[in-house]
């Protein structure tokens, strides 16, 4: 997989340099938007966003409205993926807007959909969430396009695995997973893996997580997926705390957050961070579990994500009040609380009380 964007985007610059240099304005244009995309595809937000805003322009510049507004929803995603989801929000938002009104492409406007409904579940907005991707998912089916309607069915098994309804999240991975593998999807198949590797831990069932996990870890460097390989030791630290490994967990949360930084994951790092001063908590390390949440809050606030916010504000206030700070724990527990009762999530809510 590797190997072919690169051989994609070696024959995209040479076409680029071809255009410009016969003074094809739109041809060129055409490739920057390709090869932005393929960088997007490998997790290099940085050199993507710069040639999508480039070539966003130049199809501005000619009026095609089309090659505009693909590009938009290319930067919109990358906003997503980076977890800045207000800027995310609006670029996709304009974007449904133009493929509906101006241009009438069905494709792209339920594409819109399904990248807003996953940015309500990266925030914990879980019934938004699937009406959105629920209905996303009929559009695709009513169109004929499987990739995007194994997404929707991917997303959705994630909204139940977040919720513990592990029986539903199952069923919809596997159907997912069976999609992806229908259409020659290795990236969609091993992230349905990776997820089947989460609810075994949240289930205890650490060995065969640890396998899973493993497995999927060296699928995704075997293609080239840098997004998956650090997801991939994102996850495993939950193993080692569960058994009291905390070494062995702050060292893979530390690789992994290296890993998101590398390739622009701010809130993948964010998470990283999160986790770690978890860890640091669970070993008495108050003053450093403290400074660690209070800078992951401070960007999951800064993403818009109120769903990892709150989570740092209940470890917070659990710190507070394990050094006697009553009515500091009291007010954090309490804003926690109310945050996650907004976004419904009710076993966070339950915590804090």
């Amino acid at each position: 997989m590797q190997g072919r964007y690169n051989e994609a985007a070696n024959m995209l610059s040479n076409a680029h340099s071809q255009f410009e240099k016969f003074g094809d304005q739109l041809g060129a244009a055409q490739c920057l938007q390709s090869l932005g995309n393929i960088h997007r595809m490998q997790d290099r937000y940085s050199e993507a966003a710069d040639m999508l805003s480039n070539a966003h322009s130049q199809f501005e510049k000619f009026g095609d409205q089309l090659g505009a507004v693909q590009c938009l929803q290319s930067l919109g995603k990358i906003h997503r993926m980076q977890g800045r989801y207000s800027e995310a929000v609006d670029m996709l938002s304009n974007s449904h807007s133009h493929w509906f009104e101006k241009i009438g492409h069905q494709l792209g406007a339920t594409q819109c959909l399904q990248s807003l409904g996953d940015i309500h579940r990266m925030q914990g907005r879980y019934s938004e969430a699937a009406d959105m991707l629920s209905n996303a998912h009929g559009q695709f089916e009513n169109i004929g396009h499987q990739l995007g309607a194994a997404q929707c069915l991917q997303s959705l098994g994630d909204i139940h695995r977040m919720q513990g309804r592990y029986s539903e999240a199952v069923y919809m991975l596997s159907n997912a997973l069976s999609q992806f593998e229908k259409i020659g999807n290795q990236p969609g198949a091993a992230q349905c893996l990776r997820r089947f590797g989460d609810i075994y831990i949240m289930q205890g069932r650490y060995s065969e997580a640890a396998d899973m996990l493993s497995n999927v870890h060296g699928q995704f460097e075997k293609i080239g997926h840098q997004l998956g390989a650090a997801q991939c030791l994102q996850k495993p630290w939950d193993i080692h705390r569960m058994q009291g490994r905390y070494s062995e967990a702050a060292d893979m949360l530390s690789n992994a957050k290296s890993q998101f930084e590398k390739i622009g994951d701010q809130m993948g790092a964010a998470q990283c961070l999160q986790n770690l001063g978890n860890i640091h908590r669970m070993q008495d390390r108050h003053s450093e579990a403290a400074d660690m949440l209070s800078n992951a809050h401070s960007q999951f606030e800064k993403f818009g994500n109120q769903l990892g916010a709150a989570q740092c504000l209940q470890s917070l206030g659990n710190i507070h009040s394990m050094q006697g700070r009553y009515s500091e724990a009291a007010d954090m527990l309490s804003n926690a609380h109310n945050q996650f009762e907004k976004i419904g999530d009710q076993l966070g809510a339950a915590h804090c009380l």
